[in-house]
């Protein structure tokens, strides 16, 4: 089937990977319970950085474009988007300027954009 050796780290990035994918709907839905329903924004903001950038994005054009609709306010809506990684909804792929600007990847577009749809219709 698969000609890659079973060792230890082999499992752990199996088990990181299906973690990331099979988290990316219930993540969506983890993080509004657990950190509240202002970070749908955010999410929501992520998803359309995916789809305008082809897929990868910084953080920094994130909270841009949020500042931009929320009026030009200089306070940051969200710290950085660690939340969402750690939930399952991003991955980080890199980053520059020497560690101070990350860029991440939605890898379940699809999963998050089920689960909002789901979140919205609960209101």
């Amino acid at each position: 089937m698969f000609n890659v050796p079973l060792t230890s780290s082999t499992v752990m990035r199996y088990d990181a990977y299906m973690l990331n994918n099979e988290d990316s709907y219930t993540g969506t839905k983890r993080l509004a319970g657990d950190l509240g329903k202002e970070w749908l924004g955010v999410v929501k903001a992520c998803l359309e950085a995916t789809g305008r950038f082809h897929g990868e994005f910084a953080g920094a054009w994130v909270w841009q474009d949020m500042k931009e609709k929320m009026g030009g306010e200089n306070e940051r809506p969200f710290p950085n988007l660690k939340p969402l990684v750690s939930y399952g909804i991003l991955q980080k792929t890199g980053s520059s300027r020497g560690g101070r600007r990350a860029y991440y990847v939605m890898p379940d577009k699809e999963g998050v954009e089920r689960a909002l749809r789901e979140l919205e219709a609960m209101k």
